[in-house]
């Protein structure tokens, strides 16, 4: 391939403002930089009578073009130095500067193995070089290796072209995210509702007493949704002896407050349950309550198992109240996201004369249609994943 003169390549909106005969190829529709380039430099090595045969096959009409030829003094001398001005500043956007070469080169060499899925994210957005590091294969196959290993689970093929998920399945990034695991580099959450009877006049917000006061004439009572939210976290296997530690919230309070403390987290080993975790939210536990303090009282420790054959994942933990154990179904929710669902399946509880409850996690059985039993309430909702960046190296 054979180099052009760099004011081959300028932009003919760039430079038509400097030259006559340039705004006369832009009005002629002639626009590509090689032709103009080629043609300037023709015209220069050429004699007047020449013009006209040199225009006619590039430009049509051609008389704006030759006006300019013959009436400007200089035209084409200016629409070459126009062309070159253009084609430096086009270089001097285009160059590269040390920081941005010293990036380029401290991604394949260290900097991609020791990150997270979300900076290698981010760093793939940065440029197309850029990119092209962070879809290596060897990258990712390294990961899975080491992500096989953590969870004993068998080694993917490598990745083929063809099949039903080709486009997960046709690149290493792909095979990564195609295994199904816990995912330990955020929190589970998920959204809970019902909604509450409350009498006229007898609710906290004062403000809502007066408005219902004054709407119904001091008769009946209204429906009042609550909110609230269920948190899992999943450990990593425990770099002492491989224990798998689950935290368990449940709480109104904001959910930034609850995430900054269970990714603060707790020592597994020395701290104490709370006395009852299910069921009437404890004291202190409202919508606008965040103390860090008091929602760490209300974590719940345990363990956690994932069973890969039937991609269970299940948590049990005591506290005063009885033994806990939730059955969860671990998926996926779509082609190109990983691990970022858990769907209830059980949750019961042991208490001390060692009878066992299950509670009604209010879900119709497949055979009657599936979803709520009871639209006015949800207690167990589906779990969405919310990645943390901090905690990315756990992935």
């Amino acid at each position: 391939r054979t180099l052009e003169p760099a004011w081959c390549l300028a932009s003919p909106v760039s430079v038509s403002a400097m030259s006559e005969l340039l705004d006369a190829f832009d009005d002629a529709g002639l626009v590509d930089g090689e032709t103009r380039a080629f043609l300037v430099e023709a015209l220069l090595n050429a004699e007047a009578a020449d013009w006209a045969d040199i225009l006619e096959p590039f430009v049509s009409p051609i008389d704006a073009a030759l006006a300019a030829l013959r009436d400007v003094p200089g035209v084409l001398e200016r629409s070459l130095r126009a062309m070159d001005r253009a084609a430096a500043e086009k270089e001097k956007e285009e160059e590269v500067s040390p920081l941005a070469e010293f990036f380029l080169k401290a991604l394949p060499n260290g900097v991609l193995r020791s990150s997270g899925l979300h900076t290698i994210a981010r760093c793939g957005q940065v440029c197309r070089a850029a990119r092209v590091h962070c879809s290596e294969g060897a990258l990712w196959e390294s990961r899975l290796e080491l992500l096989c290993a953590r969870w004993s689970l068998p080694q993917p093929p490598p990745p083929t072209v063809g099949g039903v998920a080709d486009a997960v399945a046709s690149t290493w990034p792909g095979r990564y995210l195609s295994v199904l695991r816990p995912r330990c580099d955020g929190i589970y959450i998920g959204h809970c509702k019902f909604k509450r009877w409350v009498r006229l006049g007898h609710h906290q917000d004062l403000r809502k007493n007066a408005e219902q006061l004054a709407m119904k004439a001091g008769a009946g009572g209204g429906g009042e949704w609550l909110e609230y939210r269920r948190y899992v976290r999943l450990l990593p296997p425990d770099s002492v002896d491989g224990s798998l530690w689950a935290l368990v919230l449940q709480d109104p309070c904001p959910r930034d407050a609850a995430e900054k403390v269970l990714i603060a987290g707790v020592d597994p080993r020395t701290h104490a349950n709370p006395a009852k975790s299910e069921g009437v939210l404890g004291e202190g536990a409202v919508a606008s309550a965040s103390d860090p303090d008091r929602l760490r009282k209300r974590i719940s420790v345990g363990r956690y198992t994932f069973t890969p054959e039937d991609s269970k994942v299940e948590v049990r933990y005591a506290a005063a109240d009885g033994n806990f154990h939730l059955t969860f179904c671990l998926s996926h929710g779509g082609l190109r996201v990983c691990a970022d669902r858990l769907t209830w399946e059980a949750y019961t509880m042991e208490d001390e004369s060692s009878e066992v409850i299950a509670f009604n996690l209010g879900r119709l059985p497949d055979w009657k249609g599936g979803g709520l039993a009871d639209d006015n309430k949800d207690h167990f909702p589906q779990m969405q994943f919310r990645p943390k960046v901090v905690a990315e190296h756990l992935c």
